[in-house]
């Protein structure tokens, strides 16, 4: 299993959250709301980038990716939940067609899990894309990296540009935005900020022209305040988990343990057994059904779906 750094759930450092930056009135100028999405943003940088923090980024990054799935589904007119979300993906068998709701949660998951230190990580984003607009993406990107102004204001330039070309693209505009924003902060991969509180509203205005920088930024702030404290119970979670590692005599235990903080859902039937995801480490299914029960019985994760069959598990 990848080394963690150790933690002691009891000197998990209290959440950091300022009065004067989450629950305040939305701001209702640009300066406010550019300075409160700035510093929502650094005390989220913080938890990302801080191994010390203990905060689980790679499963923090898939819930997030649920949830813009979520709001992505609602913009195109589709009210499903994140758990109709993950019947959709989970359950569908390779090769079969997800239908919009799966292929939503695909679509972020991919996009999200993007690595912006990789050369070819635009030919990864335009692979998610339609070719009429992998044709343009190339040059807004260089205009978008060449232009001044703050992080967000280069992610609004290209979700505008998307929004204004291609009105029935909002997900894709969305995705943009966020790679654009986690680019100029140095991320390592995009954390759905734009795709979790930008909605159908905005994008309109965008697509007819209007100012939505002020309205961004409103939103940002939210995202990234919300991110934060999903950050900090995760990490609280997730140090649970790890320190009942230990205790646990099933081969392959290990590299499980590491799956359940990577996946915000894990499906035993396909992601434990045959083989661990993410591993080449064999279970069989009776292994992976007991070590969910040994699990679950030590409080750290639990079952997410309350079928009697084709069960998820999570982080408890």
């Amino acid at each position: 299993m990848t080394q963690l750094p150790e933690h002691d759930p009891d000197a998990l450092p209290n959440p950091i959250l300022p009065s004067w930056i989450f629950d305040r009135p939305t701001p209702d100028c640009r300066e406010d709301a550019a300075f409160s999405s700035g510093a929502s943003l650094s005390l989220l940088h913080v938890l990302l980038c801080d191994p010390g923090r203990g905060v689980p980024v790679d499963l923090l990054r898939s819930r997030m990716a649920l949830r813009a799935a979520v709001n992505g589904s609602k913009i195109e007119g589709r009210r499903v939940t994140g758990a109709e979300l993950r019947d959709a993906y989970l359950l569908t068998l390779p090769g079969d067609a997800m239908g919009p709701d799966g292929d939503m949660l695909a679509f972020w998951r991919l996009g999200t899990a993007i690595s912006l230190q990789h050369a070819g990580w635009q030919g990864r984003l335009q692979d998610l894309m339609s070719e009429d607009i992998q044709e343009h993406l190339p040059n807004w990107v260089d205009q978008t990296e060449n232009m001044q102004g703050n992080p967000v204001a280069k992610s609004v330039s290209i979700m505008t540009r998307i929004a204004r070309t291609f009105p029935r693209q909002e997900a894709v505009g969305l995705l943009c935005a966020d790679i654009v924003l986690a680019g100029s902060l140095g991320w390592a991969r995009p954390l759905p900020l734009f795709g979790l509180h930008v909605n159908r509203k905005i994008l309109r205005a965008a697509s007819e022209g209007g100012d939505i920088g002020p309205t961004c930024h409103a939103a940002i702030a939210d995202a990234a305040q919300d991110a934060v404290r999903l950050a900090h119970d995760l990490a609280r979670r997730a140090a649970r988990l790890r320190d009942v590692a230990p205790r646990l005599r099933s081969k392959g235990a290990d590299e499980a343990i590491s799956l359940f903080l990577t996946e915000d859902a894990v499906l035993p039937s396909t992601m434990l057994s045959p083989t661990i995801s993410g591993s080449k480490t064999p279970m069989t299914s009776r292994s992976a059904r007991r070590l969910c029960e040994r699990l679950i019985g030590l409080g750290v994760i639990r079952e997410l779906t309350g079928r009697a069959t084709f069960r998820f598990y999570g982080v408890a």
